[in-house]
């Protein structure tokens, strides 16, 4: 299954671009942060994503850059989905993405979906631990060596754990990354899936990162996920995602999104906000 039912989960929003990173966080940064996310979380306070467990440096798509060698990443996630049916369903969702480098090219990760609480106006909420993702990235061109651009192997599985769960293997992915100046940058993904029982699926994502200032990126990302269900009833999902990423702290970024569909066919409608908290050591 494309993971439709936890597809914009923020677990991996992920990666810190550390050259980018400035130093210290003046106080006016410091105000700053909190107001912003108030701003893009109020009402409360998971999109198409092709690996899990995995960093990079938007909102969902992923990116070709891979964790340091000899550091990890630790990010905190969150996400409340509001689904557009006869029941004004609402899924709330947390987890933790845990990602060491491995090798100077090579991170390997996952991701824990610690919370999941789904409730309707005429549905009792219903509390399950969340599917567990495991995935890997390997760096092979790097556009740091003089390429036009970087770009990594991904590959994960997804381990079922609620009721009515299927595992899902996804055996080939790619992703892509573009710097075009220091401000502005182009990370592109896809990712084929075989979902237990016989069916297949696909993910690919596209986003653009501006930074605005030096530590403050607006992104805007693209998706498109399809799943083929044996006998009939294939589930394909379009939506955009509008966010940004702040880096407070050298060790901390803090990622917020918000994604609404745009077309769904067999799937219900919905717009879901994320946040997640990168911590970098």
């Amino acid at each position: 299954m494309i993971d439709i039912k936890d597809r914009n989960k923020p677990g991996g929003v992920k990666s810190l671009h550390l050259s980018r990173r400035v130093q210290s966080v003046s106080a006016g940064r410091a105000l700053a942060i909190p107001i912003l996310v108030l701003f893009q979380l109020l009402g409360f306070i998971a999109e198409a994503e092709a690996v899990g467990g995995v960093s990079n440096s938007k909102v969902n798509v992923l990116s070709a850059d891979t964790v340091a060698k000899g550091h990890i990443e630790l990010e905190p996630y969150f996400s409340a989905e509001f689904i557009d049916d006869r029941h004004k369903r609402k899924r709330y969702g947390g987890g933790l993405r845990v990602t060491p480098g491995v090798l100077d090219f090579l991170e390997v990760g996952v991701s824990v979906n610690y919370l999941n609480v789904e409730d309707a106006n005429l549905i009792q909420a219903k509390n399950d631990f969340g599917d567990i993702h495991a995935g890997m990235k390997l760096k092979f061109i790097d556009e740091g060596e003089g390429n036009p651009f970087s770009l990594a192997y991904v590959a994960g599985v997804i381990f079922p754990v609620g009721d009515g769960a299927e595992w899902v293997v996804e055996p080939a992915g790619l992703a892509l990354t573009k710097n075009f100046t220091d401000r502005f940058s182009l990370d592109s993904d896809f990712a084929v899936g075989l979902v237990e029982g016989g069916s297949w699926s696909l993910v690919t994502n596209t986003g653009l990162g501006y930074y605005v200032t030096p530590w403050l990126q607006a992104v805007v990302e693209g998706a498109y996920a399809f799943e083929s269900v044996s006998g009939g009833g294939d589930v394909s999902i379009i939506n955009v995602t509008g966010g940004f990423t702040a880096d407070v702290a050298e060790w901390l970024t803090v990622i917020v999104g918000v994604t609404p569909d745009l077309y769904v066919k067999n799937e219900d409608r919905m717009v879901v906000l994320t946040a997640a908290f990168t911590f970098a050591f």
